[in-house]
């Protein structure tokens, strides 16, 4: 192994126990001098190096603090690219990575259906880890990982990037202050998503091959092979494998949304609304939705649209989040200072917090320093859960009610009941 390879933990066992002071070595010595000293550094590795993967490769890449030791993807080309580009290892079964004892965290950036599987896998492997959104399939899965990622005591950074952009954060916390007055609506827009493609089998392709497809379809139902099956933006939107943009783009607006307000945990959550979906096509995922809900006394309504996350006061006054920028009705509004106390958001682009307004290295400094990245677990699944019971609404065409203390639907149909979770098929299992 040469030098500059070397990971974290390895060098501080190489080290002896003679030391009893913090090892600090000069980058010079390992011929890397962009990068944080070994013992400062966080090792990870890419489960998942497709399109998203790829842009999240790029930008962990930039962080100092980290050093990428590792590659799975289902196809060959993907993983063996990857890793050659960070001097890694390359891996076909995800499994094999996580039984390293050198790797401190891993980023999942697979399709929606194995994030919670992989997620649940590396926790009990003790690696912290950062997954992209959406969070799972179904609400039990959601509620498992909280559990699981609790007791295992490791690190979580959901691919919410918003809540690393100032302007988002400056939105949230002022409508926490108080500046509109109490919140009495929250209207929410995600992209739509789509039907169509063909159910035709096709060849599999010899980049990914039987066992690599295998293994991409993992714990779903295994069909013939199709083409858009296992490629973007078709994988989006097959419900075996995702409930489409209602969790898949909506995360980034609904976690607006619970990151503004508490309004979700105020009081019983009731959904009803109206959606599409293709059955007998290869995406199958609702789109075309419009939904009403209510969370306590608030109306929230979320519907296919833009990207954006508004907050309605008593007065009619609002604040308005977007990716793009935050407004106000009032300008002045969003002039008003930011108190400071127990109760602010945590915010990583500002100098009184650590990261920057990096979201990947805010990550890799909570594994580093066992602290609490900006994007949390708990707020994931209060965002991926509106987005699961709006996907019931719509399929069971029923008005769905949720207890937010309890995490139980209320008085529930036996079709709402089936709903909550999924069989996973063998040997995956949870």
């Amino acid at each position: 192994m040469s030098k500059k390879n070397v990971s974290r933990r390895t060098f501080i066992k190489c080290a002896g126990v003679a030391i009893a002071s913090p090892l600090v070595v000069p980058r010079s010595v390992f011929g890397d001098e962009q990068k944080a000293a070994p013992s400062e550094r966080v090792v990870y590795g890419h489960i998942g190096i497709g399109n998203q993967g790829r842009h999240l490769s790029r930008n962990f890449a930039t962080v100092k603090e980290g050093q990428c030791v590792a590659i799975a993807d289902c196809f060959k080309s993907r993983r063996e690219n990857a890793a050659r580009a960070c001097n890694g290892t390359a891996y076909a079964d995800f499994r094999e990575m996580l039984s390293r004892d050198d790797i401190d965290c891993v980023i999942v950036a697979t399709p929606d259906h194995w994030h919670i599987p992989i997620g649940l896998a590396a926790a009990r492997a003790k690696k912290s880890v950062y997954i992209e959104k959406p969070l799972g399939l179904t609400i039990a899965q959601d509620i498992l990982c909280e559990k699981v990622f609790k007791d295992q005591g490791v690190r979580f950074q959901y691919g919410t990037q918003q809540r690393s952009q100032r302007h988002c954060w400056l939105g949230c916390q002022l409508v926490r202050q108080g500046v509109i007055g109490k919140v009495k609506k929250i209207e929410v827009d995600a992209p739509n998503g789509h039907g169509g493609g063909s159910l035709a089998e096709a060849e599999i392709p010899a980049d990914l091959g039987k066992d690599g497809f295998e293994m991409w379809t993992g714990p779903s139902p295994i069909k013939p092979y199709s083409n858009g099956r296992c490629a973007p933006d078709g994988t989006y939107m097959v419900y075996d494998f995702s409930i489409g943009y209602l969790a898949g783009w909506g995360a980034h607006p609904l976690d607006i949304m619970v990151w503004g307000s508490e309004a979700d945990l105020s009081g019983t959550v009731i959904v009803e609304g109206t959606g599409e979906y293709k059955p007998n096509e290869l995406c199958s995922a609702v789109f075309n939705w419009n939904m009403k809900i209510k969370l306590g006394d608030v109306d929230l309504t979320f519907k296919h649209g833009g990207d954006r996350t508004r907050f309605i006061g008593e007065d009619n006054s609002w604040i308005e989040v977007r990716r793009g920028g935050t407004t106000a009705s009032n300008p002045d509004l969003l002039k008003t200072p930011i108190k400071e106390d127990e109760k602010t958001l945590k915010f990583n682009g500002d100098d009184r917090y650590r990261g920057g307004g990096n979201h990947y290295r805010d990550f890799l400094l909570g594994v580093r320093d066992k602290t609490t990245p900006v994007s949390t677990l708990k707020d994931a699944v209060r965002s991926d859960t509106i987005s699961q019971l709006c996907d019931i609404a719509v399929r069971t065409k029923s008005v769905v009610k949720w207890d937010s203390s309890k995490l139980a639907l209320i008085d529930p149909t036996p079709e709402q009941t089936a709903m909550l979770d999924r069989p996973m098929r063998a040997p995956w299992t949870l």
